[in-house]
């Protein structure tokens, strides 16, 4: 990916219990700062980190935005691509993924379902995050590289263009963006018109890689045919429909590169921008600017001394030429434009190729009407065709090989190389092969060295050639023949020629192939018809075996393997039973665990839920109630339980002030459960805490809160429980919340 990190952090409840989780904290008394220190900035972290509280971690990447480049949303975090050990499964596209997607090469949970919005930030705004191929995608652009010339403030910093002047009119530079290398010109002192591409909304089917992530189309798979969905480009707003399981067709305008036409083509609000050309003539060089769809005046040299007879050529229009002559030492006007001699394509137009490792390149032609440098390639596969890769075999035994296909992917390992033309094999193995010409068979064995031994002589060897046919004459006149059965043995030898075979109607029969049997009838003249050809053969050879996978991998399970043989019918007997898996187990509630391999996590509300946020909170009844409360974490990603009670501020004089005392006991074993009081919705909201009791693992906690003088104390309380460490839906605290008296 060539994408710039975004600079930003996403501050949300679900992400402050993210944060204290990986760094190991439960229940410490200074909340506020349980992040650490460490960092100032993002400056200050890897690039693959963002600065929070004092403390470099891992953005959660379930909270709007792209991940950082090297990185991609693992279980809600941005960590590295590919990293074993968060999941090693490897896949090819997300079909190989259920209930998740392929990112470069590895399986990875959703993060989020499809349509699913929230809001979201970045250095440049806020925004609405929406979720697309399981991840949120934030409206609100990130802080980019600075891109001369646009008069847009592209990393946010609060100034447009910075260090885009002092340069030499016509020089050209390299210049970035997010999408690859590009050139820019320098024009009236100024760096402008960098011509690589910009970052833009993936647009579904067109096989292009938009918004510069190293993906094609992503975000397109997974959709039943001719559904509809909203789409958008840069240019508005449109509908998509889903074609072969794949979104497609955004009937919205899509962005182009800019070109000097009047016309708006990036949709960027701007006509007309950035839009430089070099030009020149026998007297120098300069540049041209466009302006409202015309170029304006050729900044190089108008005059200089020539030789009579001499002519003189410059660019003109979109891409044409003029020309002017000299006489008496001076140069003539210039002649009128003859539009179309001067370009190799049209300025606005794009191709696309093949690149190495079956990627894809696209080029542009440039405002000079000439095609600009390749992008960066997308969507390459994992190897060049017909490249080759050894690895050494399982047990030591040699090395085998494996080839790149012509679709860049790897094909299956051939077997093991010992060296000298020789092919491992595994110790104890038996190999047998047909030999001879009459049925024969011999077998060898693999020795401990892997090596295969020795074939034994060829045996049970038979008499003739399968259907081989023999012919002698019968004792008084006419022949006879016999006809070599399958298994290299002469049949019966049949009746003479002139005498009768058989009685027209009988019928005679034998068995073939695999338990089958061949059938022939006697016709009318006395003589056998032909063989009917085996039927009613059987499914295997008799002794065969074979094994299958059973049991799923789904959650805590994993699969095993069950067994059939071929019997003496030839057919395959039932599937024994299943071995080597993990079967289903009743499933623990609040562990974050499938025991039960359902693909779902078991969740059990308790009676006060739903009570998971400050806006949800379970309201206790009555002003300023006493009451005594049990309750649970009912899953495992329940991080706190909110409660809210009315108080009326009675009479209170210096010494008698009225209080609020909570107590929190009975902590199950295993968990930290700390006490955050807030003065009312907002303040819970806004994290400000009224008061707070924070001892550490399964200590009670208590509150005493003391109201103040010469001012009213009624109103709606919330009380907050958040847990650290481990849940269990099954096991109870005691809440004790005695209002304002």
């Amino acid at each position: 990916m060539r994408r710039t990190p975004p600079r930003f952090v996403l501050i949300v409840p679900s992400l402050l219990i993210f944060v204290a989780a990986i760094l190991g904290l439960a229940g410490c008394a200074d909340a506020p700062s349980k992040g650490g220190k460490g960092c100032q900035s993002r400056a200050d972290c890897t690039a693959i980190q963002v600065c929070f509280e004092g403390a470099c971690i891992a953005p959660r990447c379930e909270d709007g935005g792209a991940c950082p480049p090297g990185t991609s949303c693992q279980v809600n975090q941005c960590l590295p691509t590919g990293d074993a050990t968060v999941n090693p499964t490897t896949c090819t596209a997300d079909t190989d993924c259920p209930g998740g997607r392929c990112v470069d090469g590895a399986c990875f949970e959703n993060a989020c379902t499809e349509g699913e919005e929230q809001p979201c930030h970045t250095d440049c705004g806020d925004g609405t995050a929406k979720c697309r191929g399981g991840v949120f995608r934030c409206s609100v652009r990130a802080a980019v590289q600075e891109v001369c010339g646009d008069g847009v403030d592209n990393d946010c910093n609060g100034q447009i263009d910075e260090n885009c002047g002092g340069c030499a009119e016509g020089d050209e530079r390299d210049c970035n963006t997010e999408c690859g290398r590009g050139v820019e010109r320098c024009a009236g002192g100024q760096w402008r018109g960098c011509t690589a591409s910009r970052v833009r909304p993936e647009i579904c089917g067109n096989k292009i890689d938009e918004d510069c992530n190293g993906q094609i189309d992503d975000g397109c798979q997974g959709c039943t045919e001719g559904d509809l969905r909203p789409c958008q480009t840069d240019c508005g707003q449109g509908t998509e429909t889903c074609t072969q399981g794949e979104w497609g067709g955004c009937d919205a305008p899509n962005p182009a590169p800019e070109t000097c036409d009047n016309l708006d083509n990036d949709c960027d609000g701007t006509i007309d921008n950035n839009v430089v050309r070099n030009c020149q003539n026998t007297c120098g060089a300069g540049n041209q600017t466009c302006t409202a769809g015309a170029w304006g005046d050729c900044t190089a040299p108008a005059t200089c001394p020539c030789e009579a007879g001499a002519t003189d050529e410059q660019i003109c229009g979109q891409c044409g030429t003029r020309s002017r002559t000299c006489a008496d030492g001076m140069w003539s006007d210039w002649g009128d434009c003859q539009e179309g001699t001067a370009g190799a394509c049209t300025p606005g137009a794009t191709t696309q190729e093949r690149c190495e490792r079956c990627g894809t390149h696209i080029h542009t032609c440039e405002a000079s009407c000439e095609w600009g440098p390749f992008q960066e390639c997308a969507g390459q596969g994992a190897c060049q065709p017909g490249e080759t890769d050894a690895q050494a075999c399982p047990g030591g035994c040699g090395t085998h090989t494996r080839t790149c296909g012509d679709d860049c992917t790897w094909g299956d390992f051939g077997p093991c190389d010992l060296g000298g033309g020789a092919l491992g094999c595994a110790a104890g193995d038996v190999q047998d092969e047909p030999c001879g010409a009459l049925c024969g068979k011999r077998t060898r064995t693999c020795t401990e060295q892997c090596t295969w031994g020795a074939f034994s002589a060829c045996q049970g060897e038979g008499e003739c050639a399968p259907g081989g046919e023999q012919v002698q004459p019968c004792e008084v006149d006419g022949t006879q023949s016999r006809t070599c059965d399958a298994t290299c043995h002469w049949g019966d030898v049949g009746a003479c020629a002139f005498e009768p075979q058989c009685s027209p109607g009988d019928s005679d029969s034998h068995d073939c192939g695999l338990c089958g049997t061949e059938s022939r009838t006697c016709k009318d003249n006395q003589r056998w018809g032909d063989w009917s050809g085996c039927a009613s053969e059987g499914d295997c050879s008799p002794g065969d075996s074979e094994d299958r996978v059973c049991g799923t991998d789904v959650g805590l399970c994993q699969t095993g393997a069950q067994a059939r043989t071929c019997g003496a019918d030839c057919r395959w007997s039932d599937f024994d039973a299943c071995s080597g898996d993990i079967a289903p187990s009743p499933e623990i509630c609040g562990n974050n665990v499938d025991e039960d391999c359902d693909g779902t996590l078991v969740r059990r509300p308790d009676g006060w839920e739903p009570n998971d946020s400050c806006g949800a909170c379970t309201v206790l009844q009555g002003t300023d109630p006493n009451v005594r409360l049990n309750a649970t974490s009912d899953y495992f990603d329940d991080r706190s339980d909110f409660y809210c009670f009315d108080a009326d501020d009675g009479f209170s004089v210096p010494g008698f002030q009225e209080h609020i005392r909570v107590q929190l006991r009975n902590v199950p074993a295993g968990m930290d459960l700390d006490l955050f009081l807030y003065r009312d919705q907002a303040a819970c909201n806004r994290q400000d805490v009224l008061d707070s009791s924070t001892s550490n693992g399964t200590s009670d906690e208590d509150i005493d809160w003391t109201e103040g003088l010469n001012h009213d104390d009624s109103g709606r309380y919330v009380l907050e429980v958040r847990r650290y460490g481990e849940a269990n839906c099954d096991r109870e605290y005691t809440l004790t919340i005695n209002g304002l008296n």
